[in-house]
This record gives structure tokens, C-alpha cells and sequence, in this order.
């Protein structure tokens, strides 16, 4: 590699984002101090490259990776030579100071690192340089003619060839995640990278603190972790490019309907600071969930299908539903909260408040208010649909988003029984009527009295009333008794069949209660845990899918359930 030094007096930084800089790293049809000549188009092949050219200072890279202080953001042949913008790594000590001294102009000059694919001798004995590889450029503080300039670079030892990479892998992850970001800030692959980056620089800082070279394991080791990174970078790559499928049937769908997706523009997709949150799982929330699988990736006017995978964010919405419409689902009721895969929480398991009037020196009473740490994990509740016919697809405009809806609607479904009936064996949720310390109210002379018993229950021990859960036969039964014999007992009473509430408490139905079942859950008494995503994926690589012209639909995400204050949930006899 040779290196060679132009002025950059006219450097730009005014007017660019900041830590970016403009100026020139080579200059066409003149004679340097080397006797060599850049000629016009000697970078054309070199550009289309995608590899990332790194910035150095001083052209230490080689040797310190500290030196790498961050990289050409872009490069292009212009008549008058060679002009770059780079992007110093401000996150860096060192690319913060380089940054500070180009701004200051304490530097003045670019230095290029190139390798000579072609050059030819001129009839003046000049050096025409006719096509070079741009391998690095460096921020120098020497003159453009200073004789000093270094023209060759020294082998690169074992420790600073994997340096070199683990900067450039840190760099180009940096870029991508910074992309990636809007769509998918949660995209999981990127904790991979992280995670393997982090492996190479322990190996690398352990190798620097003995003071000596990798050894060939740890050059290995250090190798196998870049590769992995390599791999999952490939994959975050592919994801931009994935949900294919979708984005085009919803593209076809939209146009058909004329109703297509507008990003921003759905106002269930909002939610404000240190609002309670709640599941949007159906209604316009499911519509804005299914929207959100496919926005980030819409490819407008393409043909072909292909398999693909989306993750979008859970849609949340800080109310629960517009007054006067009755709830459809438990899920659109229970706060939510974002949690690690594997968690705990603090749950009360006992409550017996003593205050009371205390004379002068009298010992005070003592209340118990315990809590025990709950550990908990996410658990994943997925399916997949039965093998759908390319072709059909692509006749049937509707069928992709009608699919993923039925999808979506089956999770909420399944996902609402755990939450209430599941046992808590293998990987089902441990659900509320499973929980130990729910209170128990006996059916009475109706399902009407056994609720506003189990009301009573709650709001005696001072906790306030956030949703009833009957069975669809006993909110029957609660309704007739209006026009029933038993109208007098409930005449007065505020049963509000049309918005389905009682003593004007929501009311949801849940067939997984059984019919002799009811639930008063208090408000803030049970939490569903989510880690924020849901995915969705076309596939053709299932069975011999792809060779039939087959794709398959998965949706699944990873939920948890915390029962936060067993006393503050009644579970109700509504039947003898």
C-alpha cells in the first residue's frame, strides 16, 4: 500500500451534520513530490465497491485501532480530482479529538492509502497512475509536498488485522442499526451483534493488557464471533428487505380498496408519557397491527412474491374503548408492560393495616404489608396457517391481509385464555384462576347478587373495580332477568346491556371462565408482560411448499402474565 498527501485548505465542516467534513483526497493532472500522476477515472472501478474505506489518522490504523476514527461516508470522481465526505465517530475519544482539530484547522491535509492496478510511464517521465484501490484516507498534519510522507505500509501482525476488522464489523453495525432503527429498534439480531462484537474485544483487550500477539485459538475465536456477527448483519439486511409477500398483497389491496396505508396517519398508533397502557388485539388495533407489519417494507408496483419475515411493535392505546361500546376481549382491558425475556415482580401476599389513634408515648400499631419476588419468563404463543396457493393469492387481493387477520385474531384468543385458564404446566401460563390468594365469593341467589358481592369484596378492602369477566350464558342470564320474572330485582339496578357494563364496571365475556365462573379483577392487579413485538412471516421452505408453489403464514410473539395482587381478584360463583 502507498499513501499519498494533498492539501485540504478549502476543508468544509459549516453547513454538515455534525462530525462530517468535506474536502479532497486526491487531485487529477498534476505532478507530486513523488513524481507521480492521478489521472482522471484512475478511482471508477474502486468506487462501485461497497467496502466501507475507513478513516485513519495519520495512518496509524494498521498498527491502533484508536486511530480508525471513522470512515467515508462518501466518494466521487469529480473533473478537478477525487472529492470525500467523512464521517468522523464522535462516540470515540480519539474521532472527537480528530474532529475537533479539522474544525479548528489545526490539520491540513488528506493522505490517501491506494494500491497501483495500472500505471504507465508519460513522455516526461512522469508516473501516470490510470487505476487505483482506494484503501484507506488519512487525516494528516504535514504539508501536501513534505518529502516525509510515508509511501509504504508495514505488515500487519495477527492482533491488528482482527482490530482493524472488529472496527470496521463496529462501524458498518453502527450503520445499519442507526437504519434499522426506525422501522425496528428492537430488532433482536442486533443484540447478537452487540453480544459478538463484545466477545472479539475482550479477547482483543486481554491479548494488549499481556502485552503481546492473538495466539492462533484466539485468532480463531475472535474470527468465529466476526463471522457469526457477519451472519447476523446479513440478517438484519435481509429483514429490511423481508415481508414481501405482505407489503405486495396489502400494495394490491390498497389499490383495490383505495384505502391504502398512510405511516403516521392512524391514530391508535400513539401513546403518551406515563400513560397506562393496554393490548390493542382487536377492533382498530388489530387493523393497526396488521398495517404495521407490512408499512415499513411497501414496495409499490413490483410482481413477484417471495417469502419474507416482519417484526413490528405491538400497537398500544392508553384508553380502553370509546364509551358506549362494549369490550371484546380481556386483553383490551389489562395494563401492559415491557419486560426482559426472563423477569421477576414483586407480588403482595399479605395486607393487615393496624393504623390507628395513637395517645402521647403509646406504642404504634404495626401493619404488614408483604411482598414476594415472582420469577417469570416469556413464553411464546404462535401458529401457522395451512399451505395457501401463490397464484390464488395473487388473484384474490384480500387473501394475504384476510389471513394475517384470522392469525392475529387466533393469538389474541389464545393468548386471553392463558391469561385466564392456564395451568401453569409446560410452557402455558400460570393464569389467574390458577393464582393461590384470589379471593373466593360464593354464588348467592343469582349471577347479578354473586357480582356485586364479589364488587363488594373489592371495594371493602380498598381496592378499586377494573373489569368483570363473565361467560357469555351467564351475561345472558344477567339480561333476562330484566324481562324476566326476576325484573324486580334488578329494576333500578344500572345494567347496561348495549354498552355491556355493570353497576358501571366494563363487562367482557370469556368462554374459557366455564359457565359457572365470574371474575372481578381490580384495577392494576394483573399485568400482561410482552417484550413490545410480534411477528409475522411468509414462508415457502415448509415440507415441499416451495416446489408447489405453496407459502405458509406464522404469527407469534412472547407474552407473560403477572397477577400483582391475588386479594385485589374475586373469582365469583355465578350458578349453584
Amino acid at each position: 500500500m502507498q499513501h499519498k498527501t494533498v492539501s485540504i485548505v478549502g476543508i468544509k465542516t459549516a453547513g454538515l451534520a455534525e462530525g462530517q467534513f468535506e474536502g479532497w483526497a486526491s487531485t487529477f493532472g498534476n505532478t507530486d513530490s513523488q513524481n507521480d500522476r492521478v489521472m482522471p477515472g484512475a478511482f471508477a472501478k474502486g468506487l462501485t465497491s461497497e467496502r466501507v474505506v475507513p478513516l485513519n489518522w495519520e495512518h496509524r490504523g494498521s498498527v491502533d485501532p484508536r486511530a480508525l476514527v471513522g470512515q467515508l461516508v462518501k466518494a466521487e470522481e469529480v473533473p478537478e480530482g477525487l472529492h470525500v465526505t467523512g464521517q468522523f465517530d464522535l462516540e470515540t475519544e480519539f474521532g472527537a479529538a480528530a474532529y475537533r482539530a479539522v474544525k479548528a484547522r489545526r490539520v491540513g491535509a488528506l493522505s490517501i492509502g491506494y494500491a497501483v492496478n495500472r500505471a504507465t510511464k508519460a513522455a516526461d517521465g512522469v508516473n501516470e497512475l490510470h487505476d487505483l484501490d482506494l484503501i484507506e484516507v488519512s487525516i494528516v498534519s504535514r504539508p501536501a509536498n513534505d518529502r516525509a510522507v510515508i509511501t509504504a505500509a508495514k505488515s500487519v501482525s495477527t492482533t491488528t488485522a482482527i482490530r482493524e476488522r472488529l472496527v470496521r464489523a463496529r462501524i458498518k453495525h453502527k450503520g445499519a442499526t442507526t437504519m434499522t432503527a426506525k422501522t425496528d429498534a428492537e430488532n433482536r439480531y442486533t443484540k447478537g451483534i452487540d453480544e459478538q462484537l463484545a466477545a472479539v474485544k475482550l479477547i482483543v483487550d486481554t491479548a494488549n493488557q499481556l502485552g503481546r500477539d492473538l495466539t492462533d485459538e484466539e485468532t480463531a475465536e475472535a474470527a468465529k464471533h466476526l463471522d457469526a456477527a457477519d451472519e447476523l448483519q446479513k440478517a438484519i439486511e435481509g429483514a429490511a428487505k423481508s415481508a414481501d409477500l405482505m407489503a405486495r398483497l396489502d400494495a394490491m389491496a390498497a389499490s383495490a380498496s383505495g384505502d391504502g396505508f398512510k405511516p403516521g396517519a392512524d391514530p391508535d398508533s400513539g401513546v403518551g408519557s406515563g400513560e397506562t397502557l393496554h393490548l390493542a388485539l382487536t377492533g382498530r388495533g388489530l387493523k393497526s397491527l396488521a398495517q404495521n407489519v407490512v408499512k415499513a417494507s411497501r414496495i409499490e408496483g413490483t410482481k413477484a412474491l417471495a417469502s419474507g419475515v416482519q417484526t413490528t411493535s405491538t400497537v398500544l392505546l392508553p384508553d380502553v374503548v370509546p364509551t358506549g361500546r362494549p369490550l371484546v376481549s380481556l386483553l383490551d382491558v389489562l395494563p401492559t408492560r415491557i419486560v426482559e425475556p426472563s423477569y421477576s415482580f414483586l407480588r403482595q401476599s399479605v395486607r393487615n393495616l393496624a393504623a390507628a389513634p395513637v395517645p402521647v408515648a403509646g406504642v404504634k400499631p404495626t401493619s404488614v404489608v408483604s411482598v414476594i419476588a415472582v420469577e417469570n419468563r416469556l413464553r411464546v404463543v404462535a401458529h401457522i396457517s395451512e399451505p395457501l396457493d401463490e397464484y390464488m393469492m395473487l388473484d384474490n387481493q384480500f387473501l394475504g391481509r384476510f389471513v394475517t387477520d384470522e392469525l392475529l385474531y387466533g393469538l389474541r384468543r389464545a393468548l386471553e385464555n392463558e391469561v385466564i385458564a392456564g395451568d401453569g404446566t409446560g410452557e402455558h401460563f400460570t393464569g389467574i384462576l390458577q393464582t393461590s390468594g384470589i379471593v373466593v365469593q360464593a354464588y348467592t341467589t343469582s349471577a347479578l347478587a354473586s357480582v356485586r358481592r364479589g364488587i363488594t369484596l373489592l371495594e371493602a378492602n380498598g381496592y378499586e373495580v377494573g373489569v368483570i369477566v363473565l361467560s357469555a350464558q351467564d351475561w345472558e342470564t344477567i339480561e333476562l332477568l330484566e324481562i324476566t320474572s326476576g325484573a324486580t330485582d334488578v329494576r333500578g339496578v344500572p345494567v347496561d346491556p348495549v354498552a355491556r357494563r355493570l353497576w358501571g364496571h366494563p363487562v367482557v365475556l370469556n368462554q374459557g371462565l366455564g359457565a359457572k365462573t365470574g371474575l372481578v379483577i381490580g384495577a392494576n392487579a394483573v399485568t400482561l408482560d410482552h417484550d413490545n413485538l410480534v411477528s409475522v412471516k411468509w414462508s415457502d421452505a415448509v415440507n415441499a411448499d416451495f416446489t408447489q408453489n405453496q407459502v405458509r403464514c406464522r404469527v407469534e410473539g412472547r407474552w407473560g402474565l403477572s397477577v400483582n395482587q391475588p386479594s385485589a381478584v374475586v373469582k365469583v360463583g355465578t350458578q349453584a
